[in-house]
């Protein structure tokens, strides 16, 4: 009796690409500014809520060739019904554009830095090449396999050698590495080729494409492994000159309000502001991250257009250690002065009885009350022909009456320390219930 054996079959290795394709990033929208009030001397606190539409799509794929199974650059067989595929899929309908590269430059230039992938902005030696210009194409380690890739100039200064680039790099690339302008001609969809969007897959049309020449790609695809967001604040504005999260994080007095954001999210409130920080300026860093760790990268250099961010200011601090000292037919209610710089002075507000009631308050001061240092006093008595409404609009105190006094912050920007927000309405109810920390007085 014979035993058969099987024979091990060849070897066969196969890799698929790694995902280094980062999200784009989430949208900033609304930015809402709340104010809540705690301990036995009430201070006003602030709360940011930030707002966002959440990214569908991955960063732009700047230049990529398609790919042999090899990983080397697949090149246009010239041939009807002639395949090539993408590294990533699905495509999004509408964000892809094809190119046939027909030339390369012979004015070398070379990376004087290193660049990473997502990197907007490179620098090259001068004098700069005469065909670097704006919206000009670029070719990096031509012929490299794994490296090469192609990328459109957005502007160039030619002083420097620093070149914006319209997307982010795919690759990483070293310094030294090789630069050149190529030509990159257009290709029409169903005319020279058609796309499977869902597969990656380009099938070349009769006479679309010359034998031999690199097919080049610049799309986006869509985002299928949005795993969380992060939320970082930074004191001041615009502090980091290159906001991705290595730099944001590497940031003084950078603050992380949480890394854990669950990726159904729209909103988050941050709620780790403290009293000292009333009046402050932020800036705010929002990332989308996927499921390998990617993080969403810049879509724009300019600080004021860049997505991630947003600019705050918090509301103006309560007034504190609000009391009273009563005299004949006059109540004067005192106040710390409020610390804050752009706080510009104060109204009050009175109302009948021992407890507030906001339907019957009247507001005493006929000008702002000055901000002034120390101790506020504000004489609620005939005597008072400074800043005072008249009479006929709110009654001097009588003996034997009783009275609660409510007061509010008023900013250079006319925010409101109300309590509720920072953003005043022209409701007279709502002004009248704007402060927090009572005083009472009379006989």
């Amino acid at each position: 009796m014979s035993t058969l054996e099987s024979q091990l079959s060849a070897q066969l290795l196969a890799s698929l690409a790694a995902d280094i394709a980062g999200p784009m990033p989430p949208i900033l929208g609304l930015i809402q500014a709340t104010q809540f009030v705690d301990g036995t001397t009430p201070k006003g606190k602030t709360r940011i809520t930030l707002n966002w539409t959440a990214p569908n799509r991955d960063e732009f794929i700047s230049g990529e060739l398609f790919k042999h199974p090899d990983n080397t650059a697949d090149v246009a067989a010239g041939t009807a019904g002639a395949t090539h595929e993408t590294q990533f899929a699905p495509i999004v309908a509408g964000s892809f554009s094809v190119f046939e590269r027909t030339a390369v430059s012979a004015n070398n230039a070379s990376l004087t830095a290193s660049v990473v992938h997502g990197q907007r902005v490179i620098t090259i030696g001068t004098p700069v090449p005469v065909d670097i210009v704006a919206n000009a194409y670029l070719v990096i380690e031509d012929t490299v396999t794994g490296k090469e890739e192609y990328a459109q100039v957005k502007s160039v200064n030619t002083a420097t050698g620093q070149i914006v680039l319209v997307d982010g790099l795919f690759f990483a690339h070293a310094s030294g590495a090789n630069v050149k302008a190529v030509t990159l001609a257009p290709k029409t969809l169903t005319t020279h080729y058609t796309l499977d969007l869902s597969f990656g897959v380009l099938t070349e049309a009769a006479g679309g494409f010359t034998a031999g020449n690199k097919i080049v790609i610049r799309y986006q695809s869509t985002l299928q492994d949005l795993d969380h967001y992060e939320l970082y604040r930074v004191p001041g504005n615009a502090v980091v000159a290159v906001p991705t999260r290595v730099n944001v994080l590497a940031a003084t007095g950078v603050v992380t309000v949480s890394a854990i954001i669950s990726s159904t999210a729209t909103s988050f409130q941050d709620q780790s502001l403290a009293d000292p920080d009333n009046r402050k300026s932020f800036t705010y860093y929002l990332f989308a991250v996927d499921t390998q760790g990617n993080v969403s990268n810049l879509t724009t250099e300019v600080m004021t257009q860049n997505l991630h961010l947003a600019f705050i200011e918090s509301v103006a601090t309560i007034p504190q250690n609000l009391s009273s000292a009563v005299a004949f037919n006059q109540v004067l209610v005192s106040w710390d002065a409020a610390a804050d710089p752009n706080a510009s002075g104060y109204n009050i507000y009175r109302a009948p009885g021992a407890t507030f009631n906001p339907a019957q308050a009247l507001k005493l001061n006929s000008a702002l009350i000055a901000k002034g240092t120390g101790r506020v006093t504000f004489d609620d008595s005939v005597n008072n022909v400074s800043n005072r409404v008249p009479s006929a609009q709110a009654p001097f105190p009588q003996n034997g009456q009783t009275f609660t006094y409510k007061l509010e912050t008023e900013e250079t920007v006319t925010f409101w320390s109300s309590g509720t927000t920072n953003i005043p309405t022209s409701s007279i109810t709502a002004s009248k219930t704007a402060g927090v920390g009572d005083g009472t007085g009379g006989r």
